[in-house]
């Protein structure tokens, strides 16, 4: 008598859903609104982290970038300054004193990529996103040579003009996916634009809290080199 033993036992088949990039971007950046009177262009480094569809081509992530320049047009040490622009340390010679701008944008975006490939998983094409997130930015003093009191540390927020607020952030660029390695990158004409206040109790220049809102914008260029970090499966249950 052959007895039959039936074993019934489970596999998996698996499919890639999406997949996680990250992303490590430079930008140019000039500035228009309010932000245009306070500093020149800008440069910009920034992370961001996505999740995207490989089918629907549709990404989420956060985002964050450092905010930095060297053209300040508002002389907020208008006050120490003698009468040839110079500011008098304590040893009774002209200060060595520069301002900077420094900032940073921190926010989610979500978006699409509009393939230009005809392989279905190929995240190949045109690139839109839009996100929202907080803007902030100050001047930043910088005293080389340590010798000016009204510049100590204690000081500084008096000159700052720090300022932050909701922002958004528009792009809108080429994508482009390597088909035989991990060689990824976009490249994406940005706008930041935010409604921002200056959160300083006051400003030593004018002696007063600047209290008026400011509507501020940037606009220009990034590039950002894409890394592939993971991809997740979407799992299919298959019976015998």
């Amino acid at each position: 008598m052959l007895l039959l033993i039936l074993w019934s036992f489970h596999g998996q088949s698996q499919e890639v859903n999406s997949t996680r990039f990250l992303e490590f971007k430079y930008g140019f950046h000039t500035p228009s609104g309010d932000m245009k009177d306070r500093f020149g262009a800008n440069s910009d480094f920034g992370i961001s982290f996505e999740n995207v569809g490989l089918k629907n081509k549709i990404l989420f992530g956060v985002e964050g970038i450092f905010i930095f320049g060297s053209t300040v047009n508002e002389d907020v040490l208008a006050s120490l300054r003698a009468y040839d622009g110079s500011i008098i340390g304590v040893d009774g010679k002209a200060g060595d004193v520069n301002l900077k701008e420094r900032g940073f944008y921190l926010g989610f975006n979500a978006g699409k990529i509009f393939s230009t490939s005809e392989h279905k998983n190929k995240l190949t094409g045109i690139r839109a996103q839009i996100g929202g997130g907080l803007l902030q930015h100050k001047i930043r003093v910088q005293d080389n040579v340590g010798s000016i009191v009204a510049l100590e540390k204690k000081y500084l927020k008096g000159y700052d003009r720090l300022s932050n607020g909701p922002a958004i952030h528009l792009g809108l660029g080429y994508q482009y996916q390597s088909p035989t390695n991990n060689f990824h990158f976009h490249i994406m004409g940005d706008f930041y634009g935010a409604r921002t206040q200056s959160r300083r109790d006051i400003d030593f220049l004018t002696g007063e809290y600047l209290e008026q809102k400011r509507t501020d914008i940037f606009a220009g260029f990034s590039v950002a080199y894409i890394v592939t970090i993971s991809r997740v499966y979407k799992s299919e249950h298959i019976y015998y």
